[in-house]
């Protein structure tokens, strides 16, 4: 009799164990269905773009506005140019976000042709930027998830891209990591070019860095020994591509200014128009050290240097050098642009 209870007992004990071996099954399977829809709604959400009515509650929303219009500057002390501009110069504004933030950009076409802007990174085919064409007077909003972190661009898309693009329409646009970068003196250089006889020439008369031929090199970019610079290149010109060189030192250098691929070590690095590079460098002398798109376009305005000096005790921390915290230097550099193009418009003589 008691072999018999124990039988009973031992089959009872394994088919508990059955049930609690299905019932563990069947919650792994249910956690393993929620992981794929997940999964599924993400792809999904990534395919179709961002929506314009939904939100995250930790995500924040950058909104700018920029307005094409036919603008009179300088680009050098003896050309004065016709120029198609964002805001009012050559380029446009930085335009600078987080990644994961929702990006609102409202664009005005005051000009008398067709115009968009075309942003690179993630985006949906509606808010590509190429056939949504904006005819003269007429607006359009582009709403999109910032997208993948790096230094990025944007232009008009309409034909000929060539002459839209020359002829002063385009600009950087920043997106930053989640993570904070470690601290930089940060600058942003834009590559590009004009020509006052042919818009559409392969051998422009003039090639500069952020709108202005020497602008960098009759006011050299400020870097204290031991500082990490920074420099978001951007090549928006119209020519073939020329190696960036910096003389004094190597510089990590992030391939197509994406911060998710990993850095290598170099002398030069060529860009081609329509794509970018993040480049880090540090002097341990004092100094003036060229930077310059070896060749043709050093001897035609895109040249200039970083001026090394030795820091001072009363230098503020993520003011004036970046010890902890980063320098923005964009703000200074977009100025110098503004004071030197000297720019005017229709509206602004009225």
């Amino acid at each position: 009799m008691d072999s018999m209870f124990l039988s009973i007992g031992v089959h009872k004990l394994k088919a508990i164990m059955l049930i609690a071996m299905i019932s563990f099954s069947l919650i792994t399977l249910s956690l393993n269905n929620l992981d794929n829809y997940k999964a599924i709604a993400s792809t999904i959400n990534n395919q179709t773009g961002p929506s314009t009515n939904i939100d995250t509650a930790d995500s924040n929303t950058k909104e700018f506005t920029l307005i094409a219009e036919e603008t009179i500057l300088d680009i050098s002390p003896s050309k004065k140019i016709k120029a198609w501009t964002y805001n009012g110069s050559i380029p446009g504004p930085t335009l600078r976000v987080t990644e994961g933030d929702k990006v609102i950009v409202h664009f005005i076409n005051k000009l008398d042709l067709p115009h968009t802007i075309h942003f690179h990174g993630g985006h949906n085919g509606t808010m590509d930027g190429v056939f949504e064409i904006v005819a003269p007077n007429k607006t359009f909003t582009y709403e999109f998830t910032a997208a993948p972190s790096g230094a990025l661009m944007y232009h008009c898309h309409v034909m000929p891209v060539v002459e839209h693009v020359r002829m002063g329409l385009y600009g950087a646009f920043i997106v930053d990591p989640k993570t904070p970068l470690p601290p930089a003196k940060e600058f942003v250089v834009v590559f590009g070019d004009y020509d006052t006889k042919d818009i559409h020439t392969s051998d422009p008369e003039s090639a500069f860095y952020n709108g202005y031929e020497n602008i960098y090199y009759d006011n050299p970019l400020p870097v204290y020994t031991n500082e990490t610079a920074r420099v978001y290149m951007i090549n928006l010109s119209q020519l073939p591509a020329y190696g960036y060189h910096v003389h004094g030192t190597l510089f990590k250098t992030w391939i197509s200014g994406i911060w998710m691929n990993e850095p290598i070590h170099t002398q030069t690095w060529a860009t081609s128009s329509g794509d970018a590079a993040i480049f880090e460098m540090k002097w341990s002398w004092e100094g003036k050290y060229v930077f310059h798109q070896h060749g043709i376009p050093e001897d035609r305005g895109a040249i200039g240097y970083f001026n090394v000096s030795e820091p001072t005790p009363s230098l503020i921390d993520g003011k004036d050098i970046a010890i902890t915290k980063p320098v923005k230097m964009v703000d200074w550099q977009e100025n110098l642009t503004r004071m030197l193009q000297n720019a005017t418009t229709e509206n602004s003589k009225n």
